[in-house]
């Protein structure tokens, strides 16, 4: 059960001029996927020079071991006999492109906004709990559990910090992993399944056989069947069809879809993929609900394709679920925790106090997205919520250039974070 532990002390410690400073000097720090050690150096300094224990992780990428990157693990020790509370987010952005109408490192300051290649994905929400960890240290709030804050490497990557952070060993009863939402608790997320279809058939000229003609169907049109069958990208997948799942009432229109890549060789054209010209390549990514798993899609696309077979006997597919190169990257479980859990609750109390508006709680701000937070509850079972500063909803699309999020969010989100670790572990 939570603490009584007057949080007072704590919140009243949080200084809006050092959030500032912290989010200012992270943005100013280009730090892409395996790129990160400058930024990692940053908040492993700030974690040891406001008390923590730091240890620095060096990691390796999952597919060039040439490519080494690091990120800090700190910890906040407590006196014992309360849980532990992880506090996770990632040090990479979560959107790098071009059209920038501000410099994106220059962490412009103006009308209350903080402008920048990664504002608040994610190191908006690294920069809000490292200093919620500063106000309870410098407020002299005793805690019993100890509290570990990991800002992780590699999100874009499929987590493959936090993966490599689990299997060094972090283990923790509870954790907040800190994702944009704007300052809602997600206590419900979707999970992601990366699938790959790999449709082929002989060459065929224009003069051919009857009988080759009739064993014929074009790789591409194969594909198009395929995507006919299964349904328009981003439009919410009908129950009781091809598909098997329970609907969750947190998760409207989920599961749902989006056709990411296909490609297709020509002997007139330079190979781009180098697979053959007889071969056309799809790859998807389905969006997921609590109950369906790799195995639930991969059963149900089988069926859908022995359907489409029945129908179309040339249909010549391969299946690979998941997509060959991602099964360690993105294939997550949706995440799941209890609406009266007292993580949701702590969590909720310190976001009301905080903003002096109730709480939502709920899968509203990361509807469709997937975090780390996935990954943790899922590898160690724990009760997990996301939960951060800015709402991707004041852009006319997402991704976007132009990242900014309002310093009162970050505020706001160290004080509620303070209040939860406060209320958990004290």
């Amino acid at each position: 059960m939570p603490s009584t532990i007057d949080t007072g002390p704590a919140l009243a410690a949080i200084d809006a001029k050092r959030v500032l400073d912290l989010e200012q000097r992270s943005i100013r720090i280009p730090s892409s996927t395996f790129e990160e050690g400058n930024i990692a150096d940053l908040y492993a300094d700030y974690m040891s020079d406001i008390g923590l224990e730091v240890e620095m992780q060096q990691v390796t990428h999952p597919f060039d071991p040439k490519l080494k990157s690091r990120q800090p693990i700190g910890r906040l020790k407590g006196t014992g006999g309360g849980p532990t509370l992880l506090i996770n987010g990632h040090m990479d952005p979560g959107v790098e492109m071009s059209g920038w109408t501000v410099d994106p490192y220059s962490a412009k300051f103006e009308d209350g906004w903080i402008w920048g290649m990664g504002a608040h994905d994610d190191k908006g929400g690294c920069v809000a709990a490292v200093c919620a960890l500063e106000a309870i240290v410098r407020s002299g709030t005793q805690l019993k559990g100890d509290v570990l804050m990991t800002p992780v490497i590699a999100h874009k990557l499929g987590g493959a910090g936090t993966r490599a952070l689990l299997r060094h060993g972090v283990k923790a009863d509870l954790c907040i992993n800190m994702e944009h939402s704007n300052n809602t608790i997600a206590n419900v997320c979707v999970g992601v399944v990366m699938v790959r279809l790999v449709c082929s058939a002989p060459e065929l000229f224009f003069r051919y056989s009857p009988e080759a003609r009739a064993a014929y169907i074009n790789p591409i049109e194969q594909q198009m069947e395929i995507v006919r069958r299964i349904g328009p990208s981003l439009t919410p997948i009908a129950p009781a069809g091809w598909m098997t799942f329970t609907p969750h009432p947190e998760l409207p229109g989920f599961p749902t879809h989006t056709f990411d890549t296909i490609h297709k060789e020509h002997y007139y054209f330079k190979s781009a993929t180098g697979r053959s010209t007889r071969e056309c390549e799809l790859t998807l990514q389905f969006r997921t609900v609590p109950g369906q798993t790799v195995a639930t899609v991969e059963s149900d696309l089988k069926r859908l394709l022995a359907h489409i077979k029945q129908d179309h006997p040339a249909l010549n597919c391969v299946l690979e679920v998941p997509a060959r190169g991602t099964e360690q990257t993105w294939n997550q479980l949706a995440m799941v925790c209890p609406s009266d859990h007292p993580l949701v609750g702590a969590l909720a109390d310190g976001q009301a106090l905080a903003s002096g508006r109730p709480a939502v709680v709920g899968a509203n701000g990361r509807l469709g997205n997937v975090g780390d937070g996935n990954i943790i509850q899922e590898v160690l079972g724990i009760p997990t919520v996301q939960y951060g500063p800015g709402d991707i909803r004041v852009y006319k699309e997402w991704p976007t250039p132009d990242e900014r999020v309002r310093l009162t969010d970050l505020v706001t989100a160290a004080k509620a974070v303070t209040h939860a670790t406060v209320r958990l572990c004290g």
